[in-house]
């Protein structure tokens, strides 16, 4: 693809936008001819690139005329960012990848990117531009494969390849954007271990090739890389208990941390109790993966809080890391709520950092058994000295659920004594008024009751 341009005068910033109104003719009033094209046709695949740079077009440069200098080229991609270009077409492989990576994300697909080039000159101490026309750069970005999901086994499942395999845990995110996988598991004393990706899952073949583990079988090492070649058992080398393993899949690597025994229940000590943890509410740990879910009930706008692992001061205590996150430091702030009201509250002690959530809740029953159906819940009542919502209501025939905030975000079904977040709908077989009580004061065992009156 070719142009015919005018060199644009330039000021300070040569990476502005090529539209600039003013225009300079060479002496000779000839049109200055500027050409560029994309160096491929199809995709440069940056996975496959040796060097530190990269041809991505070729051009040829205006002519000039006595007295005039071409001082050097840019390529301006996507009318956002702007990389050095020498008189090779070529560009930096680093910059390129963090070009792709900021306008795309990490994820290695083809990326396609609108492309000008331009050429600088001097003449007389003011710097001149010409621009060519729009090129299109295709690049895909140099990552490794990345599986939507991996599992734990060994000695800690007794090498089961069935339901027994352990879950590593994984943000929400993309996860070329995050990369960690996390799983908290209790081990016996030297336990072996290798990792399954969710594509052997799926083909019902555990052992299928990629499956990850270390070079040397039974090493023994805390961190390292993981290999798909010929993959060996790792060893977690310690006494009985509980163990972080984190893995980096942008880097293969792991980490394990020993953690011993665990702690079950976090005490929430603060301003709405006196701040003794002794006699503070709790939130729980029901699958040891070291997430504890609870409710407390804060009584004034702007109270106060901290996380206690022991009913005392003396054991591990949390407070506030900044953005959603958890310290453990002796210095960090509290935590605190901004309104009065009946909180949910969780920390995931797993995650690197920890963190935690407050959400404030109003909770209803929604269903077709209810007064308003599917779509509009029936308002419950808040009991502050149990930490229960009731209703008395008629209900049909149908099923039910309990709700918070009018929204889907948390909602609660199941059965009488186990109640749990997204659970199955609950049925009401016989027609009538009922008492409906939804007990949320045990984080061992949410529960309700359903009375016909």
């Amino acid at each position: 693809m070719s142009a015919l341009t005018t060199f644009t005068a330039c000021n300070e910033d040569f990476n502005e936008d090529v539209a600039a109104p003013q225009s300079w003719k060479q002496e000779d009033g000839k049109t200055v001819t500027f050409s560029a094209t994309a160096a491929s046709a199809t995709t440069i695949d940056l996975a496959t690139v040796t060097t530190d740079s990269v041809k991505i077009c070729s051009f040829t440069a205006p002519a000039v005329s006595e007295g005039q200098t071409i001082t050097g080229f840019d390529i301006v991609l996507d009318k956002k960012i702007t990389l050095a270009l020498n008189k090779s077409g070529q560009v930096s492989k680093e910059e390129l990848q963090s070009t792709v990576n900021s306008l795309f994300g990490k994820r290695p697909l083809a990326r396609t990117m609108k492309g000008v080039v331009n050429a600088y000159m001097s003449s007389n101490g003011q710097v001149f531009r010409a621009s060519s026309d729009t090129i299109n750069i295709i690049v895909t970005p140099k990552a490794p494969k990345i599986e939507s999901a991996y599992y734990l086994i060994g000695g800690m499942n007794n090498w089961g390849d069935g339901a027994e395999l352990i879950k590593f845990t994984h943000s929400d995110k993309d996860v070329y954007e995050d990369s960690y996988f996390t799983a908290v598991v209790k081990v016996p004393k030297d336990c072996y271990w290798k990792i399954i990706p969710q594509s052997n899952v799926t083909a019902g073949d555990v052992w299928a090739a990629g499956v990850l583990g270390v070079a040397t079988d039974g090493d023994t090492s805390m961190t390292g890389s993981l290999i798909a070649t010929n993959p060996q058992a790792g060893k977690i080398a310690t006494e009985a208990g509980y163990v972080k393993i984190t893995l980096n899949m942008m880097e293969y690597t792991y980490k394990i941390e020993y953690i011993g025994d665990m702690v079950l229940q976090l005490y929430v000590p603060g301003a709405h109790q006196g701040w003794d943890p002794a006699s503070a509410p709790i939130i729980y740990c029901q699958n040891y993966d070291m997430k504890y879910d609870g409710y407390v009930n804060f009584t004034a706008a702007n109270q106060a809080f901290k996380f206690s692992a022991q009913p005392s001061w003396t054991g591990t205590n949390y407070g506030d890391g900044g953005t959603g996150t958890l310290s453990t430091d002796k210095d960090a702030g509290n935590l605190s709520v901004t309104e009065a009201g009946f909180y949910r509250l969780t920390a995931n002690l797993g995650a690197t950092p920890a963190t935690y959530t407050a959400t404030k809740t109003v909770w209803g029953l929604i269903g077709d058994a209810t007064p308003g159906g599917w779509n509009t819940s029936t308002a419950m009542t808040f009991n502050a000295a149990t930490s229960s919502w009731s209703v008395t209501t008629d209900l049909a025939v149908g099923s039910f659920k309990f709700r918070a905030n009018d929204a889907w975000d948390i909602n609660m079904g199941g059965s009488l004594t186990n109640l749990t977040y997204g659970g199955d709908n609950i049925s009401v077989t016989t027609a009538g008024s009922y008492t409906i009580t939804l007990n949320l004061g045990n984080p061992k065992a949410y529960t309700y009751s359903i009375v016909k009156n």
